[in-house]
């Protein structure tokens, strides 16, 4: 499934995605595999449900991170 990261707090090692169908998964780092997210990444992940949720991400694959275009002079703060 498709989706943005909404929030991600690198500090707490936790975030949310929003998938494409509207739904918000949890995002834990560990889930992460070595992938650099931060807010407003388009993501491809694996939809799981855990005990504790329903709505999980897991298998995080960056599509388009506006993010890093900026850092190479691609857009504007």
């Amino acid at each position: 499934m498709f989706g943005t990261v909404t929030k991600y707090f690198r500090d707490k090692g936790y975030g949310f995605i929003r998938g494409e169908d509207g739904k918000s998964y949890f995002i834990h780092n560990s889930n992460l595999n070595g992938e650099y997210i931060e807010r407003g990444y388009y993501v491809f992940f694996r939809p799981f449900v855990s005990d504790r949720s329903d709505y999980n991400a897991a298998d995080i694959s960056v599509i388009d991170a506006p993010e890093r275009n900026r850092q190479h002079g691609k857009g504007n703060k």
